[in-house]
């Protein structure tokens, strides 16, 4: 692959290798301690400029160099010392307090002061986009949805859209592959593409579906417990719904 001579100097000899974790429609590689990210979406655009904003206020990758040639996007960004909450098989509750904890950070970030939105008019109008463009991949629905077609979920989306959102600056995926663990504590958010100001179940939802996935059921209650708030079951089911959208 040709890369920027931006990012070619960092990379010089050193072996990619690729990058399977995750949904990102990105390719993804780690060079020694750095990731590229390579794509032709808004994806990478999106997630260079949140980790810029990030930057100082949580901890995230460094971005050292974005560059778009023709329909290509760039970004090489500094690896997080640490290993992806979902590699974490000793301990799992201390874990799934880190998560609580790191999730508590995000959510105290001042919301004026994020430029990305993520509100529900936002976010729905792109889901219906998706779906009337054929770009919901609907063989990777949850089990519980599979064989249903994206524009039936969209309808049950629509009538189950919650009044109102209890708003704060959301990672937007937060997953355990997107969340970096070093010595039992959080030492970095990863794939912050999608964050921005949104109702903090958004969070909830991914965080719930992905705790239970890689620990177990047992895990979630302890999760919210830990984070100091027990979550409206209906804008969970919602938003983990609104997830199969992207």
């Amino acid at each position: 692959m040709k890369l920027p001579a931006s990012i070619a100097f960092f990379v010089g000899d050193q072996p990619m290798r690729a990058e399977s974790v995750g949904r990102s429609n990105a390719r993804v590689w780690q060079i020694g301690k750095f990731y590229l990210k390579v794509g032709t979406t808004d994806e990478v655009a999106d997630e260079a400029a949140r980790l810029r904003w990030f930057a100082g206020r949580v901890p995230v990758p460094s971005v050292i160099a974005y560059e778009r040639v023709g329909d290509e996007r760039y970004l090489f960004t500094q690896a997080i010392e640490g290993v992806a909450a979902y590699a974490v098989t000793e301990q799992p509750l201390d874990t799934v307090h880190a998560l609580a904890d790191g999730l508590r950070l995000l959510h105290s970030l001042d919301v004026g002061a994020c430029p990305f939105d993520a509100r529900l008019d936002t976010v729905m109008a792109k889901a219906r986009a998706n779906a009337l463009a054929g770009r919901v991949d609907e063989t990777d629905f949850d089990d519980a949805r599979l064989g249903r077609s994206a524009l039936d979920l969209l309808g049950e989306l629509e009538a189950t859209r919650p009044d109102d959102e209890d708003l704060v600056v959301t990672h937007g995926d937060y997953c355990l592959p997107n969340v970096i663990v070093r010595n039992g504590v959080v030492a970095g958010f990863v794939d912050v593409g999608r964050a921005g100001v949104a109702d903090r179940h958004q969070d909830f939802a991914c965080a719930a579906h992905s705790i239970a996935y890689n620990y177990g059921a047992q895990f979630v209650g302890p999760f919210f417990e830990a984070y100091g708030m027990t979550p409206d079951p209906l804008r969970i089911a919602f938003y983990q719904l609104l997830d199969e959208f992207f």
